[in-house]
């Protein structure tokens, strides 16, 4: 498996975020595909679900879309140059990821973890001078401990919150977990594709 396709497998766990049976009706799946595509890189299709979360989360608002608009938000911040609004929207986008998570805490684990993953992941990727790596894998250790309920999750979500734990590692210089975090991702990867296969 290429180094592509585990990425692209990793973030459709992302994709899954909406896709608990409480929430997905609020959730199209064009929205959950422009909202993959936009952590992908196209900026396009992150405003196109920045757009579509922001009319599903005034219609009916819950944390996992609060989630993915949060994200989404943070997200835009990687396409533009002007310093001042890379801030404004991280800045936007941080504020509504903390608003989900607080709003998450009494959900069932599966919302829960859904929540904690989409703001663990955000934050984990966001620059270092951010000081948000370490928030980020607490999000993401809060989800991971619950070893039993965590291995119910899909495993798309098991591989995001691993990888995401592992860039969270990387950037809280600390290479020996981020190292173990992505070879449990890889494993949580491979016994996924292992089972479609067969």
């Amino acid at each position: 498996m290429t180094k592509q396709s585990i990425i692209t497998l990793l973030f459709s766990g992302l994709s899954l975020v909406g896709s608990a049976p409480t929430f997905a009706s609020s959730i199209p799946a064009d929205v959950l595909s422009a909202y993959q595509q936009g952590l992908s890189g196209d900026q396009e299709k992150n405003q196109a679900a920045f757009n579509a979360l922001t009319k599903i989360n005034e219609a009916s608002p819950n944390p996992v879309v609060l989630a993915l608009l949060g994200s989404s938000e943070t997200t835009q911040a990687r396409y533009t140059n002007k310093p001042w609004q890379k801030m404004k929207f991280a800045e936007k986008g941080i504020a509504k990821l903390s608003k989900a998570i607080k709003q998450a805490k009494d959900l069932p684990y599966l919302q829960h973890a859904r929540v904690n993953v989409t703001a663990g992941c955000t934050f984990s990727q966001l620059p270092k001078m951010m000081n948000r790596a370490e928030h980020g894998r607490y999000l993401l250790n809060q989800v991971m401990e619950q070893k039993s309920q965590f291995g119910s999750l899909e495993p798309t979500l098991q591989a995001s919150a691993y990888r995401c734990a592992s860039i969270a590692a990387k950037k809280l210089d600390d290479a020996k977990g981020a190292e173990q975090f992505m070879a449990l991702a890889q494993s949580v990867v491979g016994q996924s594709t292992a089972g479609i296969k067969d």
